[in-house]
């Protein structure tokens, strides 16, 4: 089941590593703009994501129910607010960009590259929510290898478009930045394409219905919006987090600390993808098992998954942490303050991998529970209340600069993987209830 999700979740990031590498070759300010940027733009988008990521919850509980004709139902509300959201998105944020940009405290060279980016990647706000949607519906139904297959064929073509967009080959124009922001937008734009062409075909409509439930359906979408909205709220206050930890406390010690701690943070991802598809995996497959009311299964397949990802997570650190300074110079930068004092944060980085491996396979099993309410509670408070003031007493209060804000993010994972894994194991989890019609009549 991970396997091709793993495989599937990697086209986001590895498009946004690609580009990344790629203009590298056009200097640091480059390096440095892209990877702010493109979380920034990500940032966004992921309060609606959140709300969208839930159509797994319901499609896997009324599949495990042997309600197949509501796994195509949830998955068109899924559909229809990820065009409603990420239209709207497009037209609140794309006029804003200036302002939000002109807010980091970067050099002017740096915010004018972010810019460039960011713009053309606001574009794309309807395509990865949408393709959102239709993961879901394709991994909870136990067809995950269909996200694989569109996602290989997307990053692909963004290789090949960002080789001439950015460079301005084969009488391409030579966009730079804004090139490698417009070849990600129409890689993700095909892998929607391909995605609904498939859920659409014969075979999915004979089984799920699919040509025939996609009528707006109010009460669908209440359901997903009630269960939704605290998971896309977590997911954004989580990334907002980062986010500030990038942009506004790391990003204020120079373009060097920056584009080390973006070269860093590319690597981890290496690290952290397999354990997203992993969450992605587990939420569905806890969602059957509770949709059949086998709670035992569902502990026990999220604790086999949890063990994976520690194991992984901690080998490809401990790999990072013995040969990032030869990583970085082959992949990124030569520059020696780069590659020193990237490796640095990645070593630091390499230390919390075990814990946040915890966290990120127990909230994706949380999620596939429906326990989202319990998420944002504790992603405000151990988020908020401690680790963005403990990244900026140790980096600004005691001098301690990118790697004291490295020391805050690693107390941080640790202490909320204690958290999570006492909320999964206490099963409180268990009395959440998803569907309407099983909510108890306060009338």
């Amino acid at each position: 089941m991970a396997t091709p999700i793993i495989m599937g979740s990697l086209s986001y990031t590895v498009m946004q590593f690609v580009d990344t590498m790629m203009v590298s070759k056009l200097g640091k300010p480059a390096l440095a703009a892209v990877c702010t940027s493109g979380l920034a733009v990500f940032t966004l988008t992921t309060f609606f994501l959140g709300i969208v990521g839930c159509v797994s919850t319901f499609v896997s509980q009324s599949l495990g129910r042997g309600q197949q004709e509501n796994c195509a139902r949830y998955t068109w509300q899924g559909i229809h607010l990820a065009v409603i959201t990420g239209a709207a998105g497009v037209l609140v944020f794309l006029p804003l960009s200036g302002p939000l940009f002109s807010l980091m405290p970067h050099s002017a060279e740096v915010t004018a590259l972010e810019l460039a980016y960011g713009r053309v990647r606001i574009l794309g706000f309807v395509f990865v929510s949408w393709q959102t949607a239709l993961a879901c519906f394709f991994q909870s139904v136990n067809r995950p290898g269909i996200p694989m297959y569109t996602a290989v064929l997307a990053n692909a073509l963004n290789i090949v478009l960002d080789y001439v967009l950015i460079f301005g080959e084969f009488g391409f124009p030579e966009w730079g930045v804004a090139g490698a922001a417009t070849a990600t937008v129409i890689a993700q734009a095909v892998q929607v394409l391909l995605l609904q062409a498939v859920f659409l075909g014969r075979g999915y409509h004979g089984e799920f219905g699919t040509r025939t439930s996609y009528q707006l359906d109010p009460e669908k979408v209440r359901e997903l919006v009630r269960i939704g909205w605290p998971a896309g709220m977590s997911f954004f206050l989580d990334v907002f987090n980062w986010s500030i930890f990038t942009m506004l406390i790391v990003g204020r010690f120079g373009d060097t600390a920056l584009a080390s701690h973006n070269v860093a943070i590319q690597f981890l991802h290496l690290s952290f993808l397999p354990a997203i598809g992993l969450n992605q995996a587990i939420a569905p497959i806890v969602g059957r098992w509770i949709g059949r009311k086998d709670m035992v299964r569902a502990k026990g397949r999220t604790y086999t998954a949890m063990a994976l990802a520690i194991g992984y997570m901690s080998l490809v650190g401990l790999t990072l942490a013995l040969f990032g300074k030869p990583l970085i110079r082959a992949c990124f930068s030569k520059e020696f303050e780069v590659v020193r004092l990237g490796h640095n944060l990645m070593i630091l980085g390499a230390t919390f991998q075990g814990f946040d491996a915890v966290n990120i396979v127990l909230f994706g099993a949380l999620r596939g529970a429906g326990d989202t309410r319990w998420i944002l509670r504790m992603t405000v408070a151990v988020g908020y209340g401690f680790f963005i003031p403990t990244a900026l007493f140790l980096s600004m209060y005691l001098g301690w600069g990118a790697v004291g804000a490295w020391l805050g993010a690693t107390l941080y994972v640790v202490i909320l993987s204690g958290l999570v894994f006492l909320r999964f194991h206490g099963e409180g989890w268990r009395h959440v209830r998803i569907f309407t019609h099983d909510l108890p009549d306060t009338a």
